[in-house]
């Protein structure tokens, strides 16, 4: 999908106004022209996009940007000696002092830019969690896209900025539906990588998948993306076995003032985006960002979609009314930070942000596609740091837009057309701290996580399993680094974790030599070993996939893996509800779907069937009869009546020693076929 951002559009508007800054008595006097070309030192090629500042005193701003050829150009400029700055990312910034326009003359200034490796002195905190350090210091591959390329590229969701990044694979969707992951493994409903937003989990709670398009932060506002590739269970825990995304947004003290963008496309896109950022003093800042974005998404109908809605299992308003997909989509969101700086090297957070998806279409795996409406994504984060010391609370919670099974205002299956609930919620408390030893030749990092993720999924998705779903996660872990000289480090680090659902603990042990033979070159030889634990969802899921298959009466069902013991069949009905897969009859209990155990079901079912089971084999027994009679050399006309008069007294019979002989649940093999509960 091609945007075409409209910053430039802005920006000239902007130096538009500065120029009606100018006075009187030079608006009225003629003016100069300031053009050239932008080019490469190496390669000699044009630069476009370079950004040209054409400043006199400390008031009076004018510029322009250099196009696909490199040129640019300055018009109306007063009569004066200027400072031109020519800014490009991934170029060293040019500036030239003294640079005169004269009135009705045009003043050439040709460019020469020599380019820049930002990845060198790039600092990153996600390799190490918290820890600032150096990206080529980091005892793993960290790629990190730039506040400056993030700002030149237009996008629905942060995904859209990694479609360039090693080692990431993205699957999309739709506009914004889209998935992220690292070393492979990708499909529709993936959360196999750790997706952070300013250090806390962004992803959504229940089904712990991430869905870039449902996170806060907003384009304008965000300073960096670092992508950990790699194993990262040593430091993270669960769920970081194939690296880590982390989308950090800019301070208040570090980035001010107000940025205002508006981009559109194709599939009618549009998305207007605010940042407005200030500060009160060195000790306190504040920012708000907010966005907004529509669309209209490529058009599908998934086959498996039932035309018209059944008149049972879905709200009454939705009961056998037409299944018409929505394919408009409609996004809001915005976040609202206040940093306090008491002290030096001392920091409090604190962060509200909401998105609210108005309509769009998200794929699930085995239940299809739903028709989202009205759903919600809400974090509070409270975070502190003094020195070394790191700790931060967090809570998310999501919202499907419905109250209960009967809602319409919310989100549905589309094959199905039956209500989704979910208002989960994720509670995480994190600790870190950390020791240096000997001017920094020895370092220790450690700490400890806590992570309680509640679904409330109003027995849709978890179904029968509402009361028992809840999912408590701890672990500790600690790092140590030692550089023996000053172009080597060990790295050594050990971390355990446990829950509530799954037997045992999980121990991560991580190892690493760093060799830097240069400022510019690093080698490294690591060792990990990392764990991912199952979504809440692959344990308790209980959803409906599709009703009443084939008009049999029963219902197919998705479901999870009974945490702790799996899955298990028994032959009767007793039991947990997870774990207890039965067999069902509707010829028992006045034609109810009656739990019945193999050994029950099988004298019931041959005795409400009798009369048709004697029927059925009475043409195989009297055939049997006459060929045996006729084999003993009877006639075949007194053979076949002999066997008419013996052949359904036999039949009977049969069935009758059938039906009483009730054989016990051991001696009987039962295979599952259908359920319903």
């Amino acid at each position: 999908m091609a945007l075409h951002h409209v910053r430039r559009i802005i920006s000239a508007a902007l130096f538009g106004c500065a120029a009606l800054t100018v006075s009187a008595t030079q608006i009225l006097a003629q003016t100069g022209i300031l053009t050239g070309k932008v080019t490469d030192s190496e390669s000699s090629k044009p630069l476009e996009n370079a950004q040209v500042q054409v400043q006199v005193g400390a008031v009076n701003s004018f510029g322009a940007v250099s196009g696909a050829d490199g040129v640019y150009r300055a018009v109306n400029l007063p009569t004066g000696v200027y400072t031109v700055t020519v800014r490009l990312l991934g170029h060293l910034p040019r500036t030239y002092p003294g640079t005169r326009i004269t009135d009705g003359q045009t003043t050439t200034l040709d460019v020469v830019m020599t380019g820049q490796i930002l990845q060198l002195n790039q600092t990153v905190v996600t390799a190490s969690r918290s820890v600032p350090e150096k990206a080529l210091d980091a005892p793993a591959m960290i790629s990190v896209i730039s506040s400056e390329r993030i700002e030149e590229k237009p996008a629905i969701t942060v995904a859209d900025h990694l479609r360039a990044t090693a080692g990431i694979d993205i699957s999309k969707g739709g506009i914004a539906q889209s998935n992220v992951v690292a070393r492979g493994f990708n499909n529709a409903f993936s959360g196999a990588m750790l997706m952070l937003q300013d250090y806390r989990f962004a992803g959504v709670p229940s089904l712990r998948v991430n869905v870039p398009f449902l996170m806060t932060g907003t384009n304008e506002d965000i300073d960096r993306i670092e992508v950990l590739l790699g194993p990262a269970s040593a430091l993270y825990g669960p769920n970081s076995g194939n690296g880590v995304l982390h989308v950090i947004t800019k301070s208040p003290f570090t980035s001010q003032g107000t940025i205002a963008s508006l981009d559109g496309g194709e599939r009618s896109v549009i998305r207007a985006g605010l940042r407005h950022a200030g500060v009160a003093g060195q000790k306190f800042g504040y920012k708000i960002s907010g966005e907004y974005m529509r669309g209209h998404d490529w058009e599908y109908i998934d086959p498996a979609e039932r035309t018209t809605f059944p008149a049972t299992g879905v709200p009454a308003a939705r009961a056998n009314q037409a299944n018409v997909r929505d394919f408009d989509l409609e996004r809001m969101s915005g976040e609202a930070r206040m940093d306090i700086r008491p002290a030096p090297g001392a920091e409090l957070i604190t962060t509200v942000g909401m998105t609210k998806l108005g309509k769009g279409i998200e794929l699930t795996g085995a239940n299809g596609s739903v028709q989202a409406k009205n759903w919600t994504y809400l974090n509070l984060q409270q975070r502190a740091r003094y020195k070394r010391l790191f700790g931060q609370v967090f809570l998310n919670s999501s919202n499907a837009g419905n109250d209960t099974l009967t809602s319409t205002t919310g989100t549905y299956l589309l094959r199905s057309g039956a209500d989704i609930v979910d208002k989960s919620r994720v509670f995480g408390a994190q600790l870190q701290h950390g020791l240096d030893f000997g001017n920094g030749t020895q370092s220790f990092t450690y700490g400890a996580d806590y992570i309680w993720t509640n679904p409330r999924t109003g027995h849709t998705i978890n179904g029968s399993n509402e009361d028992i779903d809840n999912v408590t996660e701890y672990g500790a872990y600690i790092q140590s680094s030692t550089h023996p000289t000053s172009r080597t480090e060990i790295l050594l680090a050990a971390r355990g974790d446990a829950n509530n659902v799954v037997k045992g603990a999980f121990f991560s042990p991580r190892a690493a030599l760093i060799f830097k033979p240069t400022e510019t070159q690093n080698i490294r030889l690591t060792y990990n070993r990392s764990f991912s634990t199952p979504a809440n969802f692959s344990y308790f899921l209980d959803l409906i996939n599709t009703p009443n298959i084939g008009g049999s009466g029963f219902d197919l069902k998705a479901l999870g893996n009974p945490p702790k013991k799996g899955f298990a069949f028994k032959q009767g009905c007793t039991g947990s509800a997870i774990a207890d897969y039965c067999m069902k009859s509707r010829l028992v209990n006045g034609g109810q779907y009656a739990p019945i155990s193999a050994a029950a079901a099988y004298p019931t079912l041959l005795a409400a069937n009798q009369a048709a089971l004697t029927s059925a084999i009475q043409p195989s027994v009297i055939g049997a009869i006459t060929q045996a009679l006729v084999g003993k050399g009877v006639p075949a006309a007194q053979a076949a009546a002999q066997a008419a008069v013996l052949g359904p007294q036999l039949a009977s019979g049969m069935i009758g020693s059938l039906v009483a002989a009730r054989p016990t649940s051991t001696q009987i093999g039962s295979r599952l076929s259908l359920i319903n509960d």
